[in-house]
């Protein structure tokens, strides 16, 4: 059913509490970095807009020398917990774009309009409205967008840098994430000022 911004934020209100905690992923499977979850506290609902709810407080999340990062993740607990969500990662931002987009098997490509990526960048996908993957993609696996297929409002993906399209072999529609996974050359921090963490209804 659709919710009014006033029935997004008593849902916010009410569920917020349950995301404590943010992590680093070194795999979307997901595996996050060495003692990286950090406690999160959130505005109240409808801040920064409508429907949504950020961090109120800025948040340092600490690096390892060598450690490669493609994801944050929500947990409920300062350790073991459960993985509430994936988020993708990057110097270009956090990016959630292409809700509902269609795949096709004929061409092993997803459709999505002005989706705006180019050769190389880093994509992750996920169900929408319940539904399975289409068969062929995985939600744990970033891909490579390639070159090939590649259109205004089309994509294909590798496992692979330049490698062969993924074949789908199953019909429906996806969510994609673009992430920009970051190798520390020495060890820091993921900075993460107010508002950078989303909980967002207006999503789907």
């Amino acid at each position: 059913m659709p919710l009014t911004a006033a029935g997004r934020n008593a849902l916010l209100t009410s569920g917020k509490a349950g995301f404590t905690h943010v992590s680093a992923l070194t795999a979307l499977t997901p595996t996050e970095a060495a003692t990286t979850r950090q406690a999160v506290t959130w505005q109240a609902a409808g801040t920064p807009a409508a429907g949504q709810t950020g961090n109120t407080a800025a948040l340092a999340i600490p690096i390892g020398a060598g450690v490669t990062i493609v994801g944050l993740a929500f947990y409920d607990a300062l350790t073991v917990g459960n993985n509430l969500a994936i988020l993708p990662y990057g110097s270009a931002g956090q990016v959630v774009t292409g809700v509902g987009t269609v795949v096709s098997i004929a061409s092993d490509t997803i459709q999505s309009n002005g989706h705006g990526l180019t050769t190389d960048d880093r994509v992750f996908f996920g169900t929408v409205n319940g539904e399975a993957l289409p068969a062929g993609l995985s939600a744990t696996t970033l891909y490579f967008v390639r070159a090939t297929g590649l259109t205004v409002d089309a994509f294909t993906v590798a496992l692979t840098s330049g490698g062969a399209a993924v074949d789908i072999t199953g019909l429906g529609e996806v969510s994609w994430f673009k992430s920009v996974p970051n190798t520390f050359a020495s060890a820091g921090n993921i900075n993460l000022g107010i508002n950078a963490l989303l909980l967002d209804l207006n999503f789907a």
